[in-house]
């Protein structure tokens, strides 16, 4: 890939022997030339450079104030100063300059240049490919999650034989675990599925179902009464008829924390 670069100075003899520098160099395509630093700017704009050899004394804009302007641009390239006024460095480098040339102009000079160039691009390119990796990486991790822990609010698919029933969270009672079974209770059926009880868990909606015990998943909304049953276990009463559920002692203390009582 070649490293693009435009070359602004007011001088055109200098622009010259620049071109012929870089010219003799391996992957440099040099895109646009300016003689001043308002035509640089919008050159700079329009081409796209990797980067920009500046002069710093120019007329209408200063080199420095022409790489203040290439700055605010939308992805701004690099920039290196190529001039006869060693005094600017200081100033230069407070602009992030790549590089400070002093003139006269020497090959293995402008060589060094390019190369610093070359390695700044393809550092940031390695770095911006972390990143891209890194968030991706995070994505897939996020992607998979929700699939694993996906929620269907409205519906809940159950599998049975030449069907599928979508079934309402709302009208679950409970869950049971029953060996490799777990069996949803509604007011009215009971449906034996192929989950565990911890996917089902991961797949109701959490801000309705509880989990009260190792076998036990119930809707708190058909919750009744919870009634102490000594040494810090409870029973749940539910609203279903006749059908009250052990809660364990660590998981009444999560319970009691988010009812807040």
């Amino acid at each position: 890939m070649s490293l693009r670069v435009v070359i602004v100075d007011d001088d055109e003899r200098e622009r010259i022997v620049l071109r012929y520098i870089l010219e003799q160099l391996d992957d440099v395509k040099i895109v646009g030339e300016a003689n001043n630093g308002l035509e640089a700017v919008l050159i700079t704009k329009e081409k796209h450079p990797d980067l920009v050899f500046l002069d710093i004394n120019m007329p209408e804009l200063s080199g420095l104030e022409t790489a203040q302007r290439i700055k605010t641009l939308h992805n701004p390239p690099l920039f290196a100063f190529v001039t006869l006024h060693p005094e600017f460095a200081v100033d230069a480098f407070d602009l992030d300059a790549l590089d400070f040339v002093v003139k006269p102009l020497d090959a293995t000079r402008i060589a060094e240049t390019v190369n610093r160039a070359k390695k700044r691009l393809e550092h940031e390119r390695l770095f911006d490919i972390r990143v891209e990796d890194k968030v991706k990486e995070r994505i897939d991790i996020f992607i998979k999650k929700l699939r694993k822990e996906e929620v269907f609010f409205d519906k809940f698919p159950i599998r049975e034989k030449g069907k599928i029933t979508l079934l309402n969270q709302e009208d679950i009672v409970y869950a049971e675990s029953q060996g490799k079974k777990v069996v949803l209770y509604t007011d009215k059926q009971e449906y034996v599925t192929n989950y565990t009880l911890n996917e089902l868990e991961a797949r109701l909606d959490r801000n309705t179902f509880f989990r009260v015990h190792q076998a036990y998943i119930v809707n708190l909304n058909r919750v009744r009464e919870i009634v102490a049953f000594g040494e810090g276990s409870y029973v749940i009463n539910l609203d279903r008829p006749d059908k009250q559920i052990m809660l364990s002692r660590a998981r009444a203390k999560v319970l009691r924390k988010r009812l807040g009582v």
